[in-house]
């Protein structure tokens, strides 16, 4: 796993375990090794496969030299774009509609997350909901005088890093990310430091990362979140100090979970479960498992900016690939968010046939069993 957090220790033994029951030996860390911790890892344990999260095959040039089977599961592009996911002989995504853009010279597919349905169950008796509407996730901190004020300088100009953004940032309000992939909104970005600048600038991959991922996931949580405050007052957001920052939302603020058990407590205890951004996250299927109501934002056919008016959208996998909609989960787009909350408030769900029939769906097909055995075959495959 990419590194020691809490997340990534969780998502660690999960496939850890789920591989062990699949008969292999499994060995590994939290934390990405060097090149020569690598080496050395691999004449100790003789590994057949190497499994990483997020770091590609070319990333780490001695998995060639050693002839190692190595798959990585891209869930974070981390700044990149799909010119460098490259490599690997098994590339799994995180987002369905990644595969598409990726020529990793390797077989490519989508990999949705797992649950463990031993930690994410729904209690034996209906909960009293304490909130109307609970939000787990990260939210960035805004943007720093520091931020905004980092040079970009050519040999002419100099601007600011507030200055491209402002640029990028309007752009994105008129236009919209889902015509758009990583590779080309780097264009699109390099296009507007060559005009501001009068000269291509090689910009650093911070920078690149704070305007592909940084700024949609800070309007993704905050339109989201604005959505549930025009509802209510019932508010709960748990996730990293950094909503405090956000005055519009720190009063809704209380705490940073790791404990899975008290994930499963506040899913059961809260009436709607938000969620953004990629459909079949990690968060939304733990919130199924646990028998809580997913509510779903879908701005994959427009936002509050351009408002479904483009054609060319395709179809994209996600949880209605395996679930339905209005039915085991709620998604709403822009424009009907008040309807579907009107008929969300009207199900019971909590031991109705919808949940009963989605924890059902997920001990099938969702687990990480169920994962680590579909790794296991694309392996037999190649």
């Amino acid at each position: 796993m990419p590194t020691e957090s809490a997340f990534h220790r969780r998502i660690f033994l999960f496939l850890a375990r789920a591989f062990q029951q699949q008969g292999l030996e499994v060995t590994g860390r939290c934390g990405l090794l060097s090149e020569a911790e690598m080496r050395s890892w691999i004449s100790e344990k003789k590994p057949c496969a190497i499994f990483e999260m997020n770091r590609v095959k070319d990333e780490i040039p001695i998995l060639h030299e050693l002839n190692i089977l190595h798959i990585s599961w891209v869930v974070d592009m981390e700044g990149r774009d799909e010119s460098h996911i490259t490599g690997s002989d098994i590339t799994y995504t995180f987002d369905s509609g990644w595969v598409e853009y990726f020529n990793t010279g390797g077989f490519t597919a989508w990999m949705p997350p797992g649950t463990s349905i031993e930690t994410f169950f729904p209690a034996k008796e209906n909960r009293n909901k304490e909130v109307e509407f609970c939000f787990m996730g990260h939210i960035p901190k805004p943007w720093s005088e520091s931020e905004l004020s980092r040079p970009l300088i050519s040999k002419s100009r100099s601007i600011n890093f507030g200055d491209l953004l402002k640029e990028y940032s309007e752009f994105m309000e008129v236009n919209t990310y889902k015509e758009t992939n990583h590779e080309s909104c780097a264009r699109i970005i390099d296009g507007m430091l060559e005009r501001l600048l009068d000269h291509p600038v090689e910009m650093a991959r911070d920078m690149y990362y704070d305007l592909l991922i940084r700024t949609k996931r800070m309007s993704n949580r905050t339109e989201l979140l604005d959505f549930a405050i025009g509802k209510s007052d019932s508010i709960a957001i748990y996730g990293s100090p950094n909503w405090l920052d956000w005055p519009k939302y720190q009063r809704f603020y209380k705490k940073f979970i790791d404990n899975e058990a008290e994930m499963n407590f506040i899913h059961q205890h809260s009436t709607i479960n938000l969620h953004d951004g990629v459909c079949f996250h990690f968060r939304s299927i733990d919130c199924m498992a646990s028998g809580g109501l997913l509510f779903w934002y879908n701005d994959n056919y427009g936002d509050k900016y351009n408002n479904y008016q483009w054609k060319n959208s395709k179809y994209r996998e996600g949880l209605h690939t395996f679930f339905q909609k209005q039915f085991n989960y709620f998604e709403f787009k822009w424009l009907d968010f008040n309807d579907v909350y009107e008929e969300a408030k009207q199900l019971n769900y909590w031991g109705s046939k919808a949940q009963i029939d989605t924890l059902q769906i997920i001990k099938s097909y969702h687990t990480w069993e169920c994962r680590a055995r579909n790794i296991m075959k694309d392996i037999v495959a190649l």
